[in-house]
């Protein structure tokens, strides 16, 4: 069996749905487009599939539109089902997911996309892309689209015969489930996955001590209400990651408030990344990084208002059944480890079919500091031998070697639309 289309994306998470309404909004004449869904709730992805009400978006709803060109697009959506939601509303995340997928399906009944459900497998090029599924079946597309999103974290420990509480995959099914309620709970991280699981755990009515244990025993900050005070050309001492750090607390240390500090930065973080050599950006992954997400990437109030966990700094050295972890803070004795480190980023490593089968191909590079793949200006895979791949595009945090901030929603959806074009044209 093979269907014939314009464009194929593979992923129906947010990058993939992002991508299928504004290939639909720009398409002409009799183009279709096929969104592949490994999954059973399209539009949703790892971030917006959550069953937890408790789990907010990190960005305020006024901020959140899926539409660059109609900024309170998901603010209007919202009132219509939250008739209190504001600006300001951090609004659950499972909520948005039901926005995505509401413009998913206004493109599917148009008929200029259709959801296909399968996972791929592999790519092969003749006159034209296929994309072979789980199951035989192939799609034939003139174009491809990655919209792989974000995975499941990588195993930190890398234990060979690891106990049975040790919980690699947070997002699997039970991880926040089945403990006694007033067990210790251990999670290796302390970022915004971490705050999730704790929140999961509450929720399932665990009222045992959680411990987060990260290399820099940070918390990410709280979002608070601020105008960035725009920039109009970008600091001169942005050259190199220690003097942007040093014009970031120049600015805070004059008074001004260090969120919109941060996020007058926002416009200008492309260029700033792009205008640094490998080893400055290394030197940044080693030394800053931690400190710019903790700040950058923020949680709501209300979330950090309730979150109960002790933070500390370290690293797990080993594990044994029981569980006792063994860290360069101490021992702990816990029910259940829960790794929280984030989404994987190593494409070099990462063991999904499709992603080894074009490794094998020469289609897909990983970049150098493991921060996903190599990628040309429009979006396009750069192959082995350092050129771009005709016709074969991803967006979102596979690009982040090339843009750094590519993860979020307003980077996401310009990448979209900015992609739909190529692709219509």
């Amino acid at each position: 069996m093979s269907d014939a289309f314009d464009v194929a994306i593979i992923g129906a998470g947010a990058s993939g749905t992002l991508t299928a309404v504004q290939f639909a909004r720009f398409a002409t004449g009799n183009a279709r487009g096929a969104i592949i869904d490994a999954g059973a709730r399209a539009a949703r992805g790892l971030a917006y599939g959550t069953p937890y009400g408790a789990h907010l978006l990190n960005v305020p709803a006024a901020r959140m539109s899926a539409l660059p060109g109609d900024p309170e697009h998901f603010l209007y959506w919202l009132r219509e089902r939250v008739p209190d939601a504001e600006a300001t509303t951090f609004a659950p995340r499972a909520l948005y997911g039901d926005y995505l997928a509401s413009l998913l399906t206004e493109q599917e009944t148009q008929r200029r996309v259709t959801r296909v459900g399968g996972t791929a497998i592999g790519l092969t090029r003749d006159a034209t892309w296929t994309v072979h599924l789980h199951d035989g079946r192939t799609i034939t597309a003139k174009s491809v689209v990655l919209a792989l999103g974000n995975l499941p974290p990588s195993d930190p420990l890398q234990l060979e015969d690891p106990p049975a509480e040790y919980v690699r995959d947070p997002w699997a099914p039970g991880a926040a489930i089945g403990l006694s309620h007033d067990a210790a709970v251990l999670l290796i991280g302390s970022g915004l996955t971490a705050i999730d699981v704790a929140i999961a755990l509450r929720h399932e009515g665990h009222r045992g001590p959680i411990t987060m244990l990260s290399r820099h025993g940070r918390l990410p900050q709280a979002h608070a209400p601020v105008t960035p005070r725009p920039i109009a050309t970008m600091p001169r001492e942005s050259v190199s990651p220690r003097g942007a750090l040093r014009w970031v607390r120049e600015r805070i240390a004059a008074g001004e408030e260090w969120r919109a500090v941060v996020d007058s930065l926002r416009p200008h973080t492309v260029t700033i990344w792009r205008g640094w050599t490998l080893a400055q950006r290394s030197q940044f992954l080693r030394h800053l990084k931690n400190l710019w997400d903790v700040h950058r990437h923020r949680a709501a109030p209300a979330v950090l208002a309730e979150l109960e966990v002790d933070v500390l700094r370290g690293r797990v050295h080993s594990m044994r059944p029981g569980v006792v972890v063994e860290t360069s803070a101490g021992t702990l004795h816990v029910a259940r480890v829960i790794n929280c480190t984030g989404p994987a980023c190593d494409y070099a490593r990462l063991d999904l079919p499709l992603v080894v089968q074009m490794r094998r191909a020469g289609w897909l590079v990983p970049d150098p500091l493991r921060l996903g793949i190599e990628t040309a200006d429009d979006g396009r895979l750069i192959r082995a031998d350092g050129q771009p791949v005709d016709d074969l595009y991803t967006l979102g945090p596979l690009r982040r070697p090339s843009l750094w901030e590519s993860t979020a929603i307003p980077e996401i959806r310009e990448q979209a639309q900015e992609l739909a074009k190529v692709l219509t044209s």
